[in-house]
């Protein structure tokens, strides 16, 4: 892959400054890099000439930073326009919106990544760059920061000085008039020097493009989020079920979805962690520097006190990231051989006498191994008669060598800070308070089971479980053509069961002979309800009647049904009643499933108890589509409903009937871009049976059209769902079949396989090196695919599993595919075959996939880099009609490149031969 487009920001190996003042950033630069930076100050007039040297060089220099008064600031980047510079700094203090439209145009006529204005700059500690504000250069370490405020980076670099805590990166982006969360995020993904990131928002831009950018980074990289703005301080995101309540003057309708829900939501799928507070981001940045990432959430406490013990165990339990551990019965006999005899052995454990170095060492060693126990927190409180420092320094010395996390807490400050120090610089993290050391650990836990969601990709449907799409459509556009956006109950009901969820029989009736002759079809008992596009809560004008048992009941009913509705909605349109099985026996088991839509990150799926429309958020949950299965039950059991299952009211299938139904929710929101709202309340549960009773569908204002029209679809949706239209089943010329199709996280060991068993000779044409296996890192990276900046397609044959015999596995036996590159415009391409599968024409057909893909999405050029020698690449890709040229920069190397739209030809399947 060619050099990151934002390196000459972050690595610069030539730089100018643009001051009116001296800047922090020479005091800390290497003698190599201050060699190649000038240094321009302003005169009287805030001005500054630029030497002819750099205005007439051939080659463009790296970074400018510019720290100049704001009246100050067009004339400076004016200045340098000549020079070129590859990216600009602005560090100007005054925010201003004149200055941010100067900035992105000067940015985009200059071919020039500019980072502000209005920001506080940036640091690497580890290259001496401090291309900020701050006075001095932070201590070098492995996590990144990236802040939208120039305040929030100057506090916690403050902080981090006094704390013993480095980065690998700090930046503030300021007004971010053209270079912005996204494509930062996008750099650290590839940044070797970075393990994890810290992030502070105060806004989203563009939901797809966040969601996109965080979901890469937070694959193979913990991201922790501050984001300002909780809930009591909500936008106004999310709009109404229902557009006509107000003209009805009736109760609302179904439940909204708050804001900051979403966006817990969007975090809990990109694979990212939370923080609510700005504490919690101190924590959470100095255990990201340190621990080791837990593979659960379960947590040990060793404390040489019952009151410091307890402060930590109030912090752990039900509905907290962190729960307590149970302690095996070898673990517990270990420990009363290691501490003394009045010691408690079980979680907490407490050692009531002085503490004795080795032995708390031990102890920690000890619980470690537990395979019940995911994480140990260590809480100590001073002791006179202890040896205190000589317990710091064991715990130091083995802490950081243990294969889950170990967190230290040693309370109080005067005497017990020199102590926390000695483990931070051990590299094991320190906490002050019990509840920030298992804030911290809650940290970690919580990115372990997001990093389950984040792996989830629902698959294709399975043969005979298609949607009737066709049909769906038909009901939508019959709805518009007569003006309306809300579905009838019927046509809501026929809707869902286009998509296979099971509903109550349902028929129109707008006579009471009509509901007479509907009832005699059903079969009594029956339950009629209003039908009428303006009422939302049919209650609420007693349109609901329930068990109807014969005739004369259903027309007494009926009339007076009719009589109430009128009364209490006098201008609503009545269309007449419905007439439904009943659903269940009474005391059957309710809930509620939903869609609502959020005005940045589109549609959200909820779940939860039925009628909970004056409930407390926090009585239902929410998750973005698309779901599959995992993702649908992880929904369930986030939500109060899921203790009916815990109780037992729940059989096992209804489980699963209800995760199905979730999951046929999402493909519908998925599929169907014209929904803006669904309401399905209540769902009802009798025995294994689900189905629908009541609901409500209503359409967005504006026809919304296809939703996949490519690669780059789905434009209502944050999430990019699988590309299932990509899946192709093929055959060699011998007949023997195989598949192409997307790659999926599950995909990652045949990824690994396929790479093994390369070739010396293959690996090093595709990989330019002799790398014998992909790292864990790289693996997540290229399986775990967001499909709207890239697309990953895999071929594969079943073959039999060799471990075992008589079943059969599916093989990777090629890989082809482009991420997008800065420019959103074009691509760059790789492609390998199996040795064993090469000379069958399987290039070709991944390419063509491959390039056909990249043609729909709307790039304008795909390219690659192909080694000189490599004659069977540069073959195909000739035949595939792409240009090949030599590499200026590298004669051994070729560039191959296709221009996709307006240029070349489309490839056709007649050039597969």
């Amino acid at each position: 892959m060619s050099q990151h487009a934002l390196s000459p920001l972050f690595d610069p190996r030539s730089l100018i400054a643009v001051s009116d003042r001296p800047l922090p950033l020479m005091a800390s630069l290497p003698a190599a890099l201050r060699a190649r930076t000038t240094e321009l100050r302003l005169d009287e007039r805030q001005a500054c000439a630029l030497p002819a040297e750099l205005a007439q060089a051939a080659e463009r220099p790296d970074l400018a930073v510019v720290s100049v008064p704001r009246e100050a600031l067009r004339t400076t980047l004016e200045t340098l326009a000549p020079a070129r510079p590859r990216a600009v700094a602005v560090l100007t203090h005054e925010p201003s919106l004149e200055d941010n439209d100067f900035c992105r145009a000067w940015a985009s006529d200059h071919d020039c990544v500019l980072l502000g204005p209005h920001s506080f700059g940036l640091q690497r500690p580890h290259a001496g760059l401090n291309a900020s504000v701050h006075p001095s250069l932070g201590r070098s370490g492995r996590v990144a920061l990236v802040t939208q405020s120039r305040s929030i980076m100057a506090v916690v670099m403050d902080w981090a000085d006094d704390n013993r805590t480095g980065f690998s990166t700090v930046v503030s982006l300021g007004s971010e008039a053209a270079l912005d969360v996204p494509r930062v995020l996008d750099f650290l993904v590839a940044d070797a020097r970075t393990d994890s990131i810290a992030l502070y928002l105060e806004d989203v831009r563009d939901a797809r493009e966040f969601m996109s950018a965080i979901r890469a980074a937070a694959s193979v990289k913990p991201v922790v989020v501050l984001k300002a703005g909780h809930a009591g301080r909500e936008r106004t995101s999310v709009r109404p079920l229902a557009a006509d309540e107000a003209a009805c003057a009736l109760p609302p309708g179904p439940p909204t979805v708050p804001s900051d829900m979403v966006f817990d939501a969007a975090l809990r799928r990109a694979g990212a962690v939370r923080v609510r507070y700005f504490v919690q981001l101190f924590s959470a940045v100095k255990a990201l520097g340190f621990a080791k990432l837990p593979s659960g959430r379960r947590i040990a406490v060793l404390a040489n006190g019952s009151g410091p013990a307890q402060l930590a165990l109030d912090q752990l339990g039900p509905g907290r990231p962190v729960m307590r551990a149970e302690l095996s019965e070898d673990t517990r006999r270990q420990l009363a051989d290691t501490l003394s005899a009045n010691a408690w052995t079980d979680n907490p454990v407490v050692e009531f006498s002085a503490p004795d170095p080795q032995a708390c060492a031990r102890a920690v060693q000890a619980i470690v191994a537990d395979a019940g126990v995911d994480g140990v927190l260590a809480v100590l409180s001073p002791d006179p008669e202890a040896d205190m420092r000589a317990v710091a320094q064991a715990l130091a010395a083995s802490a950081p060598k243990a294969p889950k996390p170990v967190i230290t807490c040693f309370m109080g400050d005067a005497a017990m800070r020199p102590l926390r120090r000695i483990l931070d610089d051990a590299g094991s993290p320190s906490f002050r308070t019990p509840e920030a050391a298992v804030d911290a650990f809650g940290n970690l836990a919580t990115y372990h089971y997001n990093q389950q969601l984040l792996l989830q990709t629902p698959p294709p449907e399975p043969p005979g479980q298609e949607p009737d799409l066709a049909g769906a459509r038909i009901l939508l556009d019959g709805a518009r053509r007569e003006g309306r956006l809300t579905l009838t109950e019927p046509e809501s009901k026929a809707l869902l069961a286009a998509f296979h969820i099971p509903v109550v029989q349902v028929l129109l009736a707008r006579t009471p002979a009509e509901a007479v002759i509907a009832a005699q079809q059903i079969g009594f008992p029956v339950a009629i309800k209003i039908d009428s596009p303006d009422v939302v809560r049919k209650s609420a004008v007693r349109g609901v009647h329930l068990d109807i048992r014969n005739s004369t009941e259903l027309v007494t009913a009926y009339q007076r049904m009719l009589a109430n509705a009128h009364a209490a909605a006098p201008q609503a349109y009545i269309e007449g009643i419905t007439v439904e099985a009943m659903a269940g026996p009474p005391g059957s088991a309710k809930v509620s499933m939903g869609v609502a839509r959020d005005a940045l990150f589109g549609p959200v799926i909820r779940f939860g108890s039925a009628r909970s429309r004056s409930e407390s958020p926090s009585n239902r949950s929410l998750e973005l589509p698309p779901l599959n299965g995992f993702l649908a039950r992880r929904l369930m059991e986030r939500s109060p409903v899921w203790r009916y299952a815990l109780a037992g009211q729940l059989s096992p299938r209804a489980l699963d009937a209800l995760e199905d139904v979730l999951v046929r929710i999402s493909e519908i929101v998925c599929a169907l871009p014209d929904i803006e709202t669904i309401d399905i309340d209540p769902v009802m549960i009798d025995g294994d049976r689900v189905v629908a009773a009541d609901t409500r569908i209503t359409l967005t204002r504006e026809t919304a059209g296809e939703a996949d029209a490519g690669l780059g679809g789905y434009a209502h949706m944050a999430i990019h769902p699988y590309p299932a239209r990509l899946v192709r089943h093929l055959q060699f010329k011998d007949g023997s079949p195989y598949t192409i199709r997307p790659i999926r996280p599950e995909d990652a060991a045949p990824l690994q396989d396929f790479t093994r068993q390369l070739s010396e000779h293959t690996r090093y044409m595709r990989f330019i090196s002799f790398m014998r296996e992909l790292s864990p890192r790289t693996l997540a990276r290229y399986t775990q695919v967001d499909y709207h900046r890239e697309l990953a397609l895999v071929a594969t044959v079943w073959e039999t599993d060799p471990d075992h015999p008589g079943e059969l596995r599916e093989t990777v036996i090629g890989v082809a595919r482009y991420l997008l590159n800065a420019d959103g415009e074009s691509a760059e391409y790789a492609l390998v075959i199996g040795d064993a599968w090469q000379r069958r024409g399987l290039g070709i057909q991944l390419m063509t996939t491959l390039v056909d893909a990249a043609r729909r999405q709307g790039l304008a050029m795909i390219e690659g880099v192909v080694l000189g020698n490599n004659r069977p690449m540069l073959t195909l890709m000739g035949r595939l009609g792409f240009h090949i040229d030599v590499d200026p920069d590298d004669f051994s190397m070729r560039r191959v490149w296709l221009r996709l739209q307006g240029g070349d030809a489309a490839t056709d399947e007649s050039a597969a031969g």
